[in-house]
């Protein structure tokens, strides 16, 4: 189980002249004003503004997240009442960013929107509020949406104004966030992001700033398997933590002291931190109470307790949809189908490994994965630039103008080795996607067979009285299922109706059987049938069929259709899974 932990977490003028009163001076005073309020649109920050701006930053280092949320709506509400853009689009972007730390449930789409309307004309004009608005977004598509992309982005965006400013706590910062979305994604390349932020917060000697980044060593370290290195991070972070009255992170530090001590072999010690972490100190975030939870389920499951982790996964399933914390659907399932299948409940496993398989499926994006590759070998390129700009300042003033050809040599080579690693990592991954896909599919045809045998020997025991609608649902469902393994699905004019009629019955109770007997809709019943043979297809290394000609075989009337719903199932396109096939 990850860690993580880091630095996030209309204008209306009152009418009150008459207008047929307007004399021309006035008029022309008039036309000034609007035509000055134009001009200042963006204008820079007043010194209230800058005041306010400044207890929300002091409001975000202590995790007061209630307290930045007011200090920033008073920001906002002064820079409207004041005409001033600036720090009304600051208050809002700061207010949105104590909202998403604490894992609000409200709708952010369109305030997010808004604000990246509202960046260019910001980020030359006034850098700093550039770097706040920068932050809060960045931290909506990690937190919020798991776009990794789009959050790299914005937060190599905040890193690059931190350093134009010359504001070595921001730039700090900026590399935590930087280092977080890369272990909340699982890469590991994130960690040079971890200790660049580690040596910067040394310099500075911000004790926030030293808390997040002592945290995320301790992060990559453990990841690493180097509980013991991680362990004297994390007591660090805890000092730091203590010193500046961060009660709210208890809870996360002392789920991270469980697992800790759990890798170190104490499992005493590692469950009464776990049982801390459960408590209720003040300000702790939703994500973190639902965390500690599933960390502490994971040592139950260890421990073959495995009653008290199911028992403890439902509390947080309810806990998850009462904050909105959807983050961990992923491990939950997963979780819940290990338990399961440890019991021998082998129905329970399959059904939630199947909602596990649907969440995973749906967080990948071929085209996110491309975005973030990219958006990391332009970083990685920038980090270089950066260290070679330096390093140019520094010749120049020596006069050794020959190790400015040597930088630029060892860039184009770094930018070299990138791209090919680049290449060569993207082509595995689609390989080891395949493989994993149709082993999968193989467990899944496994656990099926048994589920069927167990479901027939139930229909054949002997029963004391059933009730004749239950009984009458079976039998159109067992009728369905011999004319869809007949072929019925291959029918590109299938559809609700057409099944109803050919099993003399009405669409809606037909629909009705189908939702409650296999879970899905009409439509996606029909579709599993149709992908299951489309890989089947495929699979085969003696099929030259076109993909089109095999999407129209199995009963797609559309080819686009067809490739969007095998990306969805599979995780690739239908062109690649066949590529791969024939090299696996």
């Amino acid at each position: 189980m990850q860690k993580d932990k880091t630095n996030t977490r209309h204008m209306t003028i009152p009418n009150s002249t008459n207008p047929h009163t307007i004399d021309f001076r006035e008029s022309v005073i008039l036309i000034i004003f609007l035509f000055l309020a134009t001009l200042n649109g963006h204008a820079a920050l007043s010194a209230k503004g800058e005041a306010l701006l400044n207890e929300c930053e002091n409001a975000i280092s202590s995790r007061q997240y209630y307290i930045l949320e007011n200090k920033a709506s008073e920001l906002k509400r002064f820079g409207l009442s004041q005409g001033n853009h600036d720090d009304e689009l600051t208050g809002d972007a700061l207010r949105l960013h104590a909202m998403i730390c604490v894992r609000d449930t409200a709708d952010f789409t369109l305030p997010i929107e808004t604000l990246i309307k509202e960046l260019p004309s910001l980020k030359d004009e006034n850098p700093r509020s550039y770097m706040v608005v920068c932050r809060t977004i960045s931290s909506y598509y990690q937190r919020i949406i798991n776009d990794y992309s789009q959050a790299l982005h914005f937060a190599t965006e905040q890193l690059e104004t931190s350093r134009r400013l010359h504001d070595k706590n921001a730039e700090a910062a900026a590399l935590s966030a930087m280092a977080s979305i890369y272990f909340q994604k699982q890469d590991n390349s994130g960690w040079q992001y971890a200790l660049k932020a580690y040596e910067l917060s040394k310099e500075t000697n911000d004790l926030s700033t030293r808390y997040v980044t002592a945290c995320n060593m301790a992060n990559y370290l453990f990841n690493r398997h180097k509980s013991e290195e991680a362990l004297k991070y994390l007591t660090e972070a805890e000092g730091f933590a203590d010193q500046v009255g961060l009660d709210s992170e208890k809870s996360y530090l002392n789920s991270f002291m469980g697992d800790i001590y759990k890798t170190l072999g104490q499992p005493e010690k590692a469950e009464k931190f776990y049982i801390l972490s459960m408590d209720d100190h003040p300000g702790t975030s939703n994500y973190d109470k639902v965390y500690s939870r599933i960390c502490y389920a994971m040592f139950l499951i260890e421990q073959k307790r495995l009653n008290d982790a199911l028992r403890l996964l439902t509390d947080i399933r309810d806990m998850a949809d009462k904050y909105k914390v959807t983050i961990f659907e992923k491990e939950v399932f997963s979780l819940m189908s290990t338990i399961y299948e440890l019991q021998g409940d082998y129905a329970k496993s399959l059904e939630f490994y199947k909602k596990y398989t649907a969440v995973t499926l749906s967080l990948f994006s071929e085209q996110k994965e491309r975005e973030f590759a990219i958006l990391d070998l332009r970083n990685q390129v920038r980090e270089e630039e950066w260290k070679n700009a330096n390093q140019s300042l520094e010749i120049m003033k020596r006069g050794r103008t020959i190790i400015i050809l040597i930088a630029i040599g060892v860039l184009l080579i770094v930018i070299g080795v990138a791209g090919f690693i680049y290449h060569r990592r993207k082509m595995t991954y689609y390989k080891q996607t395949v493989t994993r896909y149709l082993e999968n599919m193989r467990n899944e045809k496994m656990l099926r067979e048994q589920l069927e045998l167990a479901q027939s020997q139930q229909r054949n025991a002997p029963r004391q009285s059933s009730g004749l609608n239950d009984e009458k649902s079976k039998q159109l469902y067992q009728q369905l299922e011999m004319l869809m393994n007949d072929g019925l699905y291959r029918d590109s004019s299938l559809s609700l109706d057409k099944a109803a009629g050919l099993l003399s019955t009405n669409r809606t109770y037909l629909s009705q059987v189908v939702n409650e007997l296999s879970g899905k809709s009409f439509s996606a019943y029909v579709s599993e049938y149709r992908l299951n043979e489309a890989v089947e297809l495929l699979s085969d290394p003696n099929n030259t069929d076109a993909l089109k000609t095999i999407g129209a075989k199995v009963g797609f009337s559309s080819p686009s259709n067809f490739y969007t719903l095998f990306r969805q199932k599979v995780g690739v396109s239908p062109s690649i899974f066949r590529e791969n096939v024939k090299n696996t």
